[in-house]
């Protein structure tokens, strides 16, 4: 059962790519952020209140919670919200399956030179793929656009700066969280990090553009897709992902969740009409390569 709800929480965020790919040329990256985060938290919530985690979040020290605010400030914040503005200039499958592996040998990176974990082979190794899978997947380009008439493709050099700053910020918040979480379970950092989120992200949005992203809320019609996001991207797909490590263990959760941009090549054929290339296809099989090389041998 662990194993099987590893992979279902990678179809999670599968689907909630081809989601946001969909919406994103509609509206603006920090709007479907926000409301994501915002539609989720209800139920994350309630899943605190059920889990007598509210007594645990009592006892934890105000550095703890300025942490775990911190990193939703970088990883939701900047990382998310970066990759959604992102994805109609970049496209689904050059952005998923190279922001995913740069995010962990960034995570194992940074885990080796700033928390003291161990080197070794496997990072290098695991490295040297992805940085191949990048090349590869940037040079190929996608036969079809998902919106013809949006914005064109951004080139190489602006993609691959994408894609560092997008994992860049996941990777930064995700040692922030590992160094500064405490002794906090997994669902009370989630019940604080989510609706931090949102907020933050929604206050920064309507400050910034002095209200004008609210005139840019999801319309009726695309309301059903942004709470489908909320509530199975975000919260079903956390949920499942923390059963995965608790029942699988985190090593074997996080390499079955990896394999999400697999998914998301047949799902955005299908739904986003987007035909890969065999630069696309052999980037993306050396990017799971050395995602599962740093994370196994890891």
């Amino acid at each position: 059962m662990g194993e099987a709800a590893a992979l279902a929480s990678a179809l999670c965020w599968a689907g909630t790519s081809v989601g946001m790919a969909r919406l994103s040329s509609r509206y603006g990256g920090a709007v479907l952020s926000g409301a994501r985060f915002l539609i989720a938290s209800p139920f994350v919530l309630a899943l605190l209140l059920l889990t007598g985690g509210v007594d645990e979040l009592r006892a934890a020290p105000w550095s703890v919670l300025l942490a775990i605010v911190a990193s939703a400030c970088i990883g939701y914040g900047i990382g998310d919200t970066t990759y959604v503005r992102a994805l109609p200039r970049v496209g689904l499958q050059r952005m998923s399956p190279t922001a995913t592996a740069l995010w962990v040998v960034m995570s194992s990176a940074g885990g080796v030179l700033l928390l003291g974990e161990r080197a070794g082979w496997d990072l290098l190794l695991g490295g040297a793929a992805v940085i191949v899978g990048t090349y590869l997947v940037v040079r190929g380009q996608v036969a079809t656009l998902p919106d013809p008439s949006g914005p064109s493709r951004l080139g190489p050099l602006p993609t691959v700066a994408v894609l560092v700053a997008v994992a860049g910020a996941w990777a930064a918040a995700t040692l922030l969280l590992a160094a500064g979480r405490g002794d906090l379970g997994a669902i009370a950092v989630g019940a604080v990090r989510i609706p931090a989120g949102g907020l933050i992200i929604a206050t920064v949005a309507t400050i910034a553009t002095r209200g004008e992203v609210l005139r840019r809320l999801p319309t009726a019609r695309d309301l059903p897709l942004v709470i489908a996001l909320g509530v199975v991207g975000t919260s079903i797909g956390s949920l499942l992902y923390i059963y995965a490590v608790a029942e699988t263990g985190a090593a074997r959760a996080v390499i079955l969740n990896s394999t999400s941009p697999l998914m998301v090549v047949p799902l955005s054929m299908y739904f986003l009409g987007e035909r890969p290339t065999r630069l696309i296809g052999l980037g993306t099989a050396f990017c799971l390569a050395g995602t599962l090389i740093v994370v196994a041998a890891g």
